[in-house]
Order: C-alpha cells, then structure tokens, then sequence
C-alpha cells in the first residue's frame, strides 16, 4: 500500500504519534472528537486530490471527512480511523478587482472573511459568529442577519472550485456543471469538496445591536412585544428571543438580541416597546460599525463556556405563545441540573420574503416557504451527560416541529445545519422534496459513496 508521505501532498501530515495530533482532533465541541487515522492540511487544492487519491487506495478505502470550522455538533468533521481532511491553511479570502465578489478558500471561517471585507465597507451573506467555517454553513444553507435583506447563503454563491470524489478539480457554475453547482448550494457534504467559494458582496452598513434581558417572569408580556415587532419587522434586520440562565446566579430569564441596520430609518424607535412596555433589567444596545464586529460579538462568551456543546433546530411558520411558553418551562427544568446550566434556546427571527421568494427547485436547500427558526444549544462539560442532552436536544426540536405542522398544516424540514445528526433526523427529513434530484446527481458525481459521513445520500441510476 502507499505510504502518505510518499504521495506529494505538501501539506503538513499528522498521525497519532506526531506533535499536535490531539488538537489537530480537537473540534468546538468535545463530543464532536473522534482518533483519526490521519489528519492532512492541504496548502493547495491539488493536496485535496492527493488526499482523496491516498484514502481510497488503502484496503479498505479509509473513511474521508472534511473539516472546515469544525462548529457542528455531530462528528461529520472528524472520523475513527479514517482521514481528516482539515481546510484550516486554505483560508485565502481575495475581494475582486471590481469588488462585487469575493473568493473564499473553503477552511476560511467567517471572521476571515469580514475581516478582510471592512476595509472596504462590505461584507456577504455569512455565519453571526466569527469562529463558524464557511464551507459548513454555505452548502447546508447560510441562514445570516442580513438574510432577510439579502437571501440565504446559497442564494449569493457565484461560483465554487469542488474537488471530486475521484480528485478531478471541477469549476462549477450557473453555466458550468450546472448540477453539481445546484447540489451544493444545501446538499451539504455529498457531492465534492468545495475548495473555494465565489460570494457576492453587498454594502455594510452601521447597526444597533446588543441584548436587553428580563426575568423569565416576564415571557408572555416579551411575547407580546415579539409579536408587535415582527408585524413591523424591516428586511435589514434580525431578532433573537433568547432562554438563558446568565451567571453569577443563572436565574431563568429571558433576553432579547437586536440587530437593526441604520438604513431602516430609526432603529431605536422600533426596539423601543422592548423597553417601555416591558422593563428590562439589563440593556447594552449600542450602534456598532460593521458586521465585523458583530461577529466577533460572542467571543467571550464562547471563550468560557463548557466543552462539550450539541445544536439543534426546528423551522417554524409563526411565533405560537403556546409553544414558546412550553419550551420555556422544559427548558427551565432541564436547566436545573448543574451540568446543563449553561444550556440556551434561541428563536430566530429573519424576515421571511426574500429568503421565500426564491423557488425550492433553483437549489438543494429543502425550505423555501415563509418561516423563522428555533436553535437549541446544549452545553455541559460531563461526557456522560452526553445521552441525556442529546436527548433533551431532540426532545424540543421534535416537539416544535410537530406543533408547528399541527398548527400550520406545513411539516418543515429539518436543514442539515439545524439538525443533530443522522441517527436524529433522516436524509428525508433534512433533503425534504429536493431528495429525489439529490440522488440522481449523486449517481453523477459519487456513485461510489466515497462522501459517506453525514446524511448519505443513496445514488440513483435510473
């Protein structure tokens, strides 16, 4: 069998037995990390190849996972004795002579790219966190606050370089490879490594951002303000109504995170009920200077909290009190134990016409109808609290999916980026209607199923 050493990748190359293997392994979640075989950084695209090329000459072939950011909570980034193909080097982001587009080396991760792009006050449809690899985020969906301006993350791809299951280095394209191109843009991991993105970049403007909290006490009447708000609600803006439990005491309590761009007219007189008609008991509302910042905005928090973190979602048509409500009070019980403490519930509120008045045939990406979304975000430091969270996790995302379809009529699929994993929710529940294409053009582009971490999509030859 070759040796990896002797395949020309340039990159560096880890094993168990070099310096830097465990945190090669390491992910933002601990309960993400499994022992790789090999863990290879490529320095250019054609290392990709020869690391694909590598794994499948070994017998048996070697499981292949790609990681980019690393920020999923299942292990679709990491592998038990396979190779990792870790991005991280190939983080290049170069703004167009034009400045209408930007290319994006798929291990950026999204400060990367805001970084570069405020220099010229410009910024793209991208993750809320600076730490989240662009990869991940784009090809399972690329939900941003500016998306109700702006559309989803797969609605601004121009253009990606994908490195094929067979390592061939394909460009592809509205024009060309029109299928692959539509595949990625929500097929998640199925089809190639996407070595670079091309993104259209949009103006960035100043926004009032920050939290204003309030006692768990207070739900119903943050409701009704939520309420109020989002009949209101301008495109260029996004609002999270947040569970937490804030130190040093970890209360119950409630909190609201605006993100109001200052081209919507007066951004404080639309969050002003929110101190009004409610009293909050703590406020940092400021204006901030660009996307950049609010980017960079949770570092802190995720600096300190614990290790092992499990995210999950649900869409959801309309905010139902009823279902907020009860969520809230299995949130606060579950919340009680210690090692859950620090677990969150945010629901999402992006404006919805722009992301629904594209069509769910013109990419993968299953949910096109109106909706907002819930995200519930897990974190204890015990692995053996691991099962009980994970079951919590999917205990509340099912509930508010099946009170939503029992409400609303629509069952909503669950987008692989909000979902826990393949054991938590089927290829059918991530790929909704768009499955049947799925499987058509993975017969194209990976008949053999060597892209099988994740929702593995079956090919279909007929």
């Amino acid at each position: 069998m070759t040796d990896i050493h002797s395949t020309g990748i340039q990159g560096p190359i880890l094993t168990s037995a070099s310096d830097g293997y465990e945190k090669a392994i390491l992910r933002v979640s601990q309960a993400s990390v499994l022992n790789a075989g090999y863990v290879v950084f490529p320095t250019s695209i054609s290392d990709i190849s020869l690391a694909i090329k590598f794994a499948l000459s070994q017998q048996p072939p070697l499981e292949i996972a790609v990681k980019g950011g690393g920020a999923h909570s299942s292990t679709a980034s990491s592998s038990e004795g396979g190779l990792v193909v870790d991005l991280s080097k190939l983080n290049k982001v170069t703004l167009s002579a034009d400045k209408r587009s930007v290319a994006v080396q798929g291990g950026a991760v999204w400060g990367d790219v805001y970084s570069v792009l405020a220099v010229d006050e410009l910024v793209v449809v991208g993750g809320n966190v600076w730490f989240v690899g662009v990869g991940g985020l784009l090809t399972g969906g690329g939900y941003s606050s500016i998306s109700g301006k702006y559309g989803l993350g797969v609605d601004n791809i121009l253009g990606a370089t994908v490195v094929l299951s067979d390592g061939r280095i394909v460009q592809c394209n509205k024009e060309e490879e029109p299928d692959l191109f539509w595949a990625i843009r929500g097929g998640t991991n199925q089809f190639g490594i996407v070595a670079e993105f091309v993104l259209k970049t949009h103006p960035d403007v100043p926004a009032l951002a920050g939290a204003l909290a309030y006692p768990g006490t207070q739900l119903a009447k943050v409701l009704e303000v939520t309420h109020n708000f989002l009949k209101i609600q301008p495109p260029s803006s996004h609002l999270v109504l947040l569970f937490t439990r804030s130190p040093p005491h970890f209360y119950p309590g409630v909190v609201i995170l605006p993100y109001i761009q200052s081209d919507t007219g007066d951004a404080e007189k639309l969050i002003a009920p929110f101190r009004t008609e409610v009293t909050p008991v703590f406020e940092q509302v400021r204006t901030v200077p660009n996307f950049n910042a609010v980017s960079h905005g949770s570092d802190a928090a995720m600096a300190n909290s614990p290790p092992r973190i499990l995210n999950g979602g649900a869409m959801f048509s309309e905010l139902w009190d009823d279902v907020a409500e009860k969520v809230f009070g299995e949130w606060k019980t579950f919340t009680e134990t210690e090692d859950h403490k620090r677990t969150m519930v945010l629901w999402q509120f992006v404006p919805q016409a722009k992301i629904a008045e594209v069509g769910r045939e013109e990419t993968a990406f299953p949910v096109r109808e109106p909706h907002y979304y819930v995200s519930v975000t897990e974190m204890h430091t015990l692995p053996e609290s691991d099962d009980s969270a994970r079951e919590w996790v999917t205990k509340i995302t099912n509930f508010v999916k099946n009170a939503n379809a029992e409400k609303s009529g629509k069952r909503l699929a669950t987008p692989t980026n909000f979902s826990l994993g393949p054991k938590y929710n089927t290829v059918e529940d991530v790929f909704g209607d768009n499955l049947s294409r799925l499987k058509k053009i993975k017969a194209i582009y990976d008949p053999k199923k060597v892209w099988n971490k994740g929702w593995v999509i079956e090919p279909d030859f007929q």
